[in-house]
């Protein structure tokens, strides 16, 4: 009797084992899971990989919208600041022709070359300057703030230096003799000089049709080094001004000769991963 009651509750256990339910420890919540944002599959990539690689794309494609080739094309410009001065009265000035070279639309090395002459004669004095016809050279380069934005619109800061070998004369200087109580007129020519500055610009460049923008500058500049002379020193400086002022202005007409590896246009990540370019 006690071996047949034994086996009947051995038997009790094994007919109704206790089931542990695995699928609800395991599961998981797929309704409340974010589907990756691209899975396309690359030969040789794990398709995790492939999730992790394109997070990584879609963030860091937000910082530049536009990447541009190496170099970008060479843009060649006018300053005509000064003839445009000069029909409001201004009494020196000149006109200077540019060349530089985009670069990453970030870099813009930079060379300007031109000619400036003056004529002026200061009120309660006693002579009159003219300032022959005399080249200037420029050699500096800017930098774009907006290198990651369309070209359109670019705001550059920019340094330059200058140099000038020119001429000028001292005219119609009035002698009054307090003695003899006359007076006599003499002039001073062929005068020489040379002079080197610096300068530091704020621009800004906007396209207006096609290869067509244009650009202001506010520029600060001081003479690093000029000759004097005993007879009178110069007043005016193609390419940098009156010799005394800190601040100029500049306002050029620039057309831009593009190359043949155009600049890339706004992508997304999806376009970047999948090497397809996003049309406007």
């Amino acid at each position: 009797m006690l071996f047949s009651a034994h086996l009947t509750v051995a038997q009790n256990r094994r007919v109704n084992p206790v089931k542990e339910n695995y699928n609800t420890i395991l599961r998981a919540d797929i309704k409340n899971q974010k589907k990756p944002p691209f899975t396309k599959k690359v030969p040789g990539l794990k398709a995790d990989t492939i999730i992790r690689d394109t997070l990584f794309i879609a963030v860091d494609t937000t910082k530049k919208a536009f990447q541009y080739p190496k170099l970008n094309g060479l843009i060649i410009g006018a300053n005509v600041w000064d003839p445009l001065m000069r029909l409001f009265g201004q009494s020196y000035g000149g006109v200077g022709f540019s060349a530089e070279m985009s670069m990453w639309n970030k870099l813009f090395p930079h060379i300007e070359v031109g000619v400036g002459t003056a004529s002026n004669t200061p009120e309660d004095m006693n002579f009159s300057y003219k300032g022959k016809l005399s080249p200037y050279f420029k050699l500096g380069a800017r930098y774009n703030f907006l290198h990651d934005k369309t070209s359109d619109y670019q705001l550059l800061l920019g340094l330059n230096f200058g140099y000038s070998n020119f001429k000028y004369n001292i005219e119609n200087i009035d002698i009054n003799s307090d003695y003899w109580g006359d007076t006599s007129n003499t002039s001073i020519t062929g005068l020489k000089s040379h002079a080197l500055w610096g300068e530091l610009s704020l621009s800004l460049r906007v396209k207006i049709v096609n290869n067509i923008s244009m650009g202001w500058s506010i520029i600060y500049h001081n003479v690093f080094s000029y000759k004097e002379n005993k007879q009178g020193n110069a007043w005016y400086i193609p390419g940098y001004g009156i010799k005394d002022n800190k601040f100029t202005g500049a306002f050029s007409i620039y057309y831009t000769l593009p190359f043949k590896n155009k600049e890339l246009t706004k992508k997304t990540a999806k376009d970047i991963y999948t090497g397809e370019q996003l049309k406007d």
